[in-house]
């Protein structure tokens, strides 16, 4: 069964994403990182209720997301500060020839569509965002970790390069377990300032 992207976020989950502790990043002297793999929905994303909807947004709610205001859509990544050190992240990531993908359980138009509206589509183009609608997601059944062992395969990327970055801890055990990449499992809802830190910290000499 295909699970709510970032349903049931637990109170400990919806806490401001700049101030939390990080949670410990695999890969402790491993290669400077060259791909990560990053899921949408509280990782990039930091989702929030729309009280005009009475419901969280979620990137698995088409209807309520692809017609979201920008003022919201800013907001459920945590507001232009947090959207700016996405972009700060990104961009040095990218400077160093890091290479991004999303794989969420999301809808992938509606990924693409926030991306877009904060500034942040550039780093994220269509061939390398795959939600629960991507034919190579569903081939899968929509195990994360087996779309990131084929994506590493497919395009000759080192797995001790990779990374992982999830908040469901069902979607990091089942990587670990099968070894195919590092892993950050995220802490609350959505990557913190501390953990984008830790990301760039891996990549290798000073930036």
């Amino acid at each position: 069964p295909i699970h709510r992207a970032g349903a049931s976020l637990p109170p400990e989950k919806r806490s401001e994403p700049c101030c939390r502790p990080a949670m410990s990043l695999d890969g402790g002297g491993a290669p400077a990182l060259s791909v990560v793999f990053f899921d949408f929905s509280a990782t990039l994303s930091s989702p929030q209720f729309i009280p005009r909807a009475g419901e969280l947004a979620l990137p698995d709610n088409y209807e309520l997301c692809m017609n979201m205001l920008a003022d919201e859509i800013f907001e459920n990544f945590g507001g232009v500060d947090r959207v700016m050190r996405l972009r700060l992240m990104l961009e040095r990531m990218r400077a160093r020839r890091v290479q991004f993908y999303i794989i969420s359980l999301g809808f992938k138009e509606v990924i693409r569509h926030h991306l877009c509206t904060v500034g942040l589509g550039e780093f994220f183009p269509p061939d390398r965002v795959f939600g629960q609608d991507s034919p190579e997601l569903s081939r899968v059944c929509h195990q994360k970790a087996r779309l990131i062992e084929r994506i590493l395969f497919d395009h000759g990327l080192s797995a001790k390069a990779a990374l992982f970055v999830d908040d469901s801890a069902e979607h990091i055990w089942l990587c670990r377990k099968l070894e195919v990449c590092a892993c950050l499992l995220v802490f609350g809802n959505g990557i913190s300032f501390q953990e984008m830190q830790m990301l760039e910290d891996r990549l290798g000499d000073s930036h």
